[in-house]
C-alpha cells in the first residue's frame, strides 16, 4: 500500500515542531547527520540525543528507572568536569545516580525497504543496538543507537573506520 502522501504529512508536521527530546533541539554534534536524513524523500528525525552524562536525585522514588519524574542535576552532551559534577551533588537530597547515554537517533522512514537499508548501513558502521518497528497505523520508526563505550573507549572510537 502506497503511503507516501500521508507519510509526507506527517513529515512536514514533525519538521514543524521542536525536536521530540527532553532539551527539545538537536545537538550540535549530530545537526549535520539530522539535516542529511531530514533533506532525504524517504527520512525525517523525530528525536536524537548525541550521548549525554546525566546525574539524577536519587531522593526520589524510582529515581533510578523512571527518568521523566526526576530532579536532573547535571546534564551534559560534553566531557564534563570534577568540579561541575561535585557541584552538583551539592543538590541531591540523597543518593545521586550518575548514567552514561550512547548516542540516539529515532527515524521515521518512508517504507520499511528504506529502514531496511538504512538499518544496514547503520550496523555496517558500528551502530549495533539499533532497530526497526512498525505501527499499527503503518508508521516505521528506524532507532539509531551506539553502544555504550566500555572502559578507556572514548567518542572518537565508537565510530567504525
Amino acid at each position: 500500500m502506497d503511503r507516501s502522501g500521508e507519510f509526507q504529512k506527517w513529515k512536514a508536521q514533525s519538521l514543524s515542531k521542536a525536536d521530540l527530546s527532553r532539551k527539545g533541539s538537536v545537538d550540535e554534534d549530530v545537526v549535520e547527520l539530522v539535516r542529511l536524513l531530514n533533506g532525504r524523500e524517504q527520512f525525517f528525525t523525530t528525536s536524537s540525543c548525541s550521548g549525554r552524562i546525566l546525574l539524577l536525585d536519587g531522593g526520589l522514588n524510582g529515581c533510578e528507572i523512571q527518568k521523566q519524574n526526576c530532579s536532573w542535576l547535571l546534564v551534559t552532551h560534553r566531557i564534563c568536569a570534577k568540579d561541575d559534577v561535585l557541584s552538583a551533588l551539592k543538590k541531591a537530597r540523597g543518593d545521586a545516580v550518575l548514567k552514561f547515554e550512547p548516542f540516539v537517533l529515532h527515524v521515521q522512514c518512508r517504507q520499511l525497504q528504506d529502514a531496511q537499508i538504512l538499518h544496514s548501513v547503520a550496523v555496517d558502521s558500528g551502530f549495533r543496538n539499533s532497530g526497526i518497528t512498525v505501527g499499527k497505523r503503518g508508521k516505521t520508526m528506524l532507532v539509531l543507537q551506539l553502544p555504550p563505550a566500555g572502559l578507556g573507549e572514548t567518542r572518537d572510537q565508537w565510530s567504525a573506520t
